[in-house]
């Protein structure tokens, strides 16, 4: 079964499934680094909310009939406890005054993403681009995330200024994790391998790249490295700094930085292909 007949067909035992109060959509988002997810966007009369559950990972080649209704029927399960959602939770994610203090920014690839950053609002940072998301409250799913697109913004009638205040401020609040690389590695069960380098993210390790962007953050990472250093973008959830005095060179970094980006990188986590560098004397990052 190709996958488009796999969508095609897990569609029609959706519908088949369905009472007449019910409707969905096959939809196609556009995520990160030009990642495509397909789902299928769910509606009820008289309900606001409009829930989605992707679909790409139930596919193989070799689904049966009855596997494709058992896949069916746990899609309309999950989106029909959506509506499970009191009209409080609901708008805590509709009424942006509710919503604001959810709101951060996160860094993605400006290169790989000009079709993405023409769907969402977004501020420029070196090579980069920070988008805007929120949290979504725990007692409605668990550690999950929305990517806010410029449909929100409308809905929302709120100005590109006010959410990057909004996301500024509330990213002053993180909490910001940075420990060296040995601390890191035996925390995650790993043995620990003398190297030099330190761990920035956030505490969550949940699009912590981004934490980089505030200055107090780079003047902390200054005082305890206390030289020069160079950023290494390990993926959009955390990067990797290196003293000056312990690298090899910019030139062996970005080869690093590539290869590990090809067999260890999600497509989606990616960040960027090269190094960064703080300069102590000029307090800023360059390329």
């Amino acid at each position: 079964m190709t996958y488009e007949a796999y969508l095609t067909r897990l569609e029609q035992k959706i519908l088949q499934r369905m009472t007449g109060e019910e409707s969905v959509k096959r939809v196609r988002i556009l995520k990160n680094n030009g990642v495509e997810l397909d789902g299928f966007s769910y509606y009820v009369e008289g309900h606001r909310e409009r829930p989605t559950v992707y679909v790409n990972d139930y596919y193989r080649e070799e689904l049966t009939d009855q596997e494709l209704l058992t896949i069916a029927d746990q899609i309309l399960k999950t989106l029909r406890e959506s509506r499970m959602f009191s009209s409080q939770n609901l708008d805590q994610i509709l009424d942006f005054e509710k919503l604001k203090n959810r709101i951060r920014y996160r860094l993605i690839s400006r290169e790989k993403n000009e079709a993405l950053l023409r769907e969402v609002p977004w501020v420029p940072f070196l090579d980069l681009a920070a988008v805007f998301y929120f949290r979504i409250p725990e007692e409605m799913v668990e550690h999950a995330t929305a990517l806010i697109r410029n449909g929100h913004m409308e809905f929302w009638e709120v100005t590109h200024e006010e959410l990057s205040r909004t996301a500024i401020e509330n990213m002053a609040e993180e909490q910001v994790f940075l420990e060296p690389m040995e601390s890191f590695m035996e925390c995650a069960g790993f043995e620990p391998m003398s190297s030099g380098m330190y761990v920035l993210s956030n505490l969550q390790k949940e699009y912590g790249a981004a934490v980089i962007m505030d200055q107090r953050v780079q003047c902390m990472c200054r005082e305890r490295l206390g030289e020069d250093f160079y950023i290494i973008p390990s993926s959009v959830h955390e990067l990797l700094l290196l003293p000056e005095s312990l690298s090899t060179g910019r030139e062996d970094l970005d080869c690093l930085i590539q290869e590990v980006n090809a067999t260890c990188v999600s497509r989606e986590e990616y960040l960027s292909g090269h190094a960064y560098f703080y300069r102590n004397a000029e307090g800023k990052i360059s390329m």
